[in-house]
């Protein structure tokens, strides 16, 4: 009889009643009656829980999260999905095919065998039979002397137990019974709150509790046990009282994000295994290319490795977007909803990761080109439904908020071309900003700081470059809205989509970019930031947007607890004296098919060259006549040498074997443009502990 460990919501998108993956009732047999109606193990096998009415199987069937709780799991390679690997799999397992120098062994003492046997047979009878043994008798201790000779030359023995480990028959044994399931609420449990548990226990046997339920809520009852552990056993207690006072009145829904989602509010794109905090990509190629301790693995990302920052370089269509960032984005955003991790993602086309992609997916949706109109309260175009920005959101002074807006109006190169217009530039704005906040104890809007420039400002470029931002639609964004996100608010749990106006001001768009980029890295790398949670910036088309101080900041996320992911079509597109420092500040990489020659030849030489063996052979022949020798090109011959005798004409075979380390490039610039496929990228990772992968070629339609 089946075990009812209870339903389970799915650890991947949203439970589909009736999905129809596994046979249907009539396929499953009439097994199991005088079952209580409920949930149960599949009797198909597969991995998923199966409803049982009380008199048949049902269509009806999720994940078990039971399973997926206590499911094997194998961390200990960056790069590799860790849910599903069974750390005892490896153990039990048949070698692989026998090393080619102990088959030639094998196969040479194979063949000498018969051979030598025929060619000595008269001389070893004699001689054993001169001592007086019969001739059977002369003839067994010929051979077995001659198999032990043979054998001890081909290496038998080992050639034999290799064998038989790999093709030995599997014994039949009885079936080991599932591991037992510890209890998911023991912390409960032992602190005497057994009606808390019990709620938990009631929602999981009801389906209600989803992974990032469980995830959310076992993280703050564990906290909690171990800050009771630190004190008293009264007191101890004590300090879970509120936890399991909130598990009993909300259950699943106790600690939930503050936009009450228990859940994405759309399928998942990927695979997610919140325990470990992994989203799986896709999977790696079997080719030898790929590192030995990767192939045929699912490929991963994880919030480890992107504390490293990320440099992804594909052109439009090569599915950077759909297939990587997208995933990241919902890595983040699950994050967000069991409190680890805050998400802020640049949108410069508004559409890529726009409401019609991502519905419901943001808690703060900043979109200059929306508009309040009649719709109904709460809708997209409802005047309370509208966020603005701050413009000096992630300033803490006005020397700051000066700076930080003179990097995002001035175009990156100024300070290269024109150093002194890029000095003057940044004192006129200081000035202006914090006499405006002498006097008014307050930031300026944008509409005051635009005057106030005009007027007092002597730099022309400054002045050309803050009319960009005088058009009604960004002074609504700045100064007209009801509510601004300002970008310390990522110090707690938050999904902020920030749109981009391109269509209609393309130059514009460009500096909000870069002042919310800015903000950012500002934001993460304060004395006063939280560091608990978990900070990714995603930015899209990300080369029109990067200056210095981002590119310094890519270094200072790192230590922060903090990830940048820059996404973009081509190196070109960062300023030139940004590349290389992009490069290095960035610790993980991908590359895409279809990039241009140049991209490639960064990559190639990024990921450096390595030592492989080259093997030449060389082939040639010698003709001796009675008249003379003639010789054609050869190499030094080896042992074995084919004769072939015609008369007074004699021809000698030669074939000479050379093998010489080389160094070549891990992937060269050819061979990323002519062997990476369509759906595949090149993907090197790296952790904050400095472990490195070399470049891995996964498939992520796989």
């Amino acid at each position: 009889m089946a075990v009812h460990d209870g339903p389970v919501v799915p650890a991947q998108g949203h439970g589909q009643e009736g999905a129809g993956q596994a046979p249907g009732p009539g396929g499953l047999g009439q097994q199991g009656h005088g079952m209580r109606e409920g949930w149960y193990p599949c009797p198909s096998g597969a991995a998923q829980v199966r409803y049982w009415d009380g008199t048949a199987w049902t269509d009806r069937t999720r994940p078990d999260l039971l399973g997926w709780v206590h499911g094997p799991r194998v961390l200990d390679l960056p790069g590799v999905f860790a849910y599903g690997r069974d750390p005892q799999a490896d153990r039990g397992g048949r070698p692989g095919p026998l090393d080619p120098s102990l088959w030639r062994r094998v196969r040479n003492a194979l063949i000498a065998l018969p051979l030598l046997y025929i060619g000595l047979i008269l001389p070893a009878g004699y001689l054993l039979t001169s001592i007086g043994l019969p001739v059977g008798v002369a003839r067994v201790i010929y051979l077995a002397a001659l198999i032990v000779i043979c054998g001890a030359y081909g290496k038998w023995p080992l050639a034999l137990r290799h064998l038989w480990a790999r093709y030995r028959p599997e014994p039949k044994s009885a079936p080991a019974p599932p591991p037992s399931r510890p209890d998911l609420w023991k912390e409960l449990r032992l602190a005497g709150f057994d009606s808390a548990a019990r709620r938990l226990d009631e929602e999981l046997a009801g389906g209600e509790l989803t992974d990032v339920d469980y995830v959310r809520v076992a993280r703050v009852v564990r906290q909690s046990a171990r800050a009771a552990q630190a004190g008293q056993a009264g007191p101890g207690r004590e300090l879970m009282r509120p936890v399991a006072e909130q598990i009993e009145e909300h259950g699943g829904g106790a600690f939930v994000h503050e936009s009450r989602q228990r859940d994405l509010p759309m399928p998942r794109l990927v695979q997610h295994d919140l325990i470990t905090g992994q989203a799986r990509l896709g999977v790696a190629a079997a080719t030898p290319r790929n590192p030995s301790t990767h192939q045929n693995e699912w490929f991963a990302l994880d919030t480890e490795v992107l504390r490293t920052s990320m440099l992804v370089v594909g052109p439009p269509g090569s599915g950077k977007t759909r297939s990587f960032a997208r995933p990241i984005i919902e890595l983040l955003g699950l994050q967000t909803l069991v409190g680890l991790a805050s998400v802020v993602v640049i949108d410069p086309t508004g559409s890529a990761f726009g409401p019609a992609v991502l519905p419901g997916f943001f808690d703060i949706d900043i979109d200059p080109n929306r508009r309040p109109d009649a719709a109904a309260p709460g809708a997209p175009g409802d005047e309370r439904s509208l966020w603005g920005f701050d413009l000096f959101g992630g300033a803490s002074s006005p020397d700051e908020a000066a700076d930080r807006l003179a990097g995002a109006v001035l175009p990156p190169e100024t300070a290269h071309r024109d150093p002194a217009a890029d000095s003057a530039a940044r004192n006129t704005l200081y000035t202006v900003i914090s006499g405006f906040h002498e006097r008014a104890s307050r930031y300026p809007t944008l509409r005051e700081l635009i005057d106030a420039v005009l007027r007092e400002s002597p730099v022309a470029l400054l002045n050309e470059r803050l009319r960009l931002l005088d058009r009604p639609a960004l002074i609504d964004l700045f100064d007209g809205r009801q509510r601004r996100f300002s970008m310390r608010e990522i110090n707690r749990p938050m999904r902020v989509r920030i749109a981009l106006p391109e269509g209609s001001s393309p130059q514009a768009a460009r500096i909000l970019a870069r002042l919310a980029v800015a903000q950012f890295v500002q934001v993460v790398a304060a004395p006063d930031a939280d560091r608990s949670v978990f900070k990714g910036l995603i930015v899209d088309e990300a080369g029109r947007f990067v200056d210095e101080y981002v590119v310094q900041g890519l270094q200072r996320a790192r230590a922060a607890n903090a990830g940048i992911v820059l996404l973009t079509q081509s190196m070109g597109q960062f300023p030139e004296h940004l590349r290389s420092a992009v490069f290095t500040g960035t610790g993980c990489k991908a590359v895409f098919a279809g990039v241009e020659p140049q991209d490639a030849r960064y990559f190639a030489e990024y990921w450096g060259t390595q030592w492989s063996a080259e093997t030449t052979v060389t082939t040639g022949s010698s003709t001796t006549t009675g008249s003379g020798h003639v010789s054609s090109p050869g190499g030094k011959k080896e042992k074995s040498v084919i004769q072939s005798i015609t008369g007074n004409t004699s021809t000698e075979y030669s074939r000479a074997v050379a093998t010489r380390a080389v160094e070549r490039p891990v992937w060269s610039a050819s061979e990323i443009i002519n062997e990476v496929p369509t759906g595949h990228a090149l993907i090197s990772l790296a952790t904050p502990d400095g472990i490195r992968t070399p470049p891995v070629l996964v498939n992520l339609r796989g």
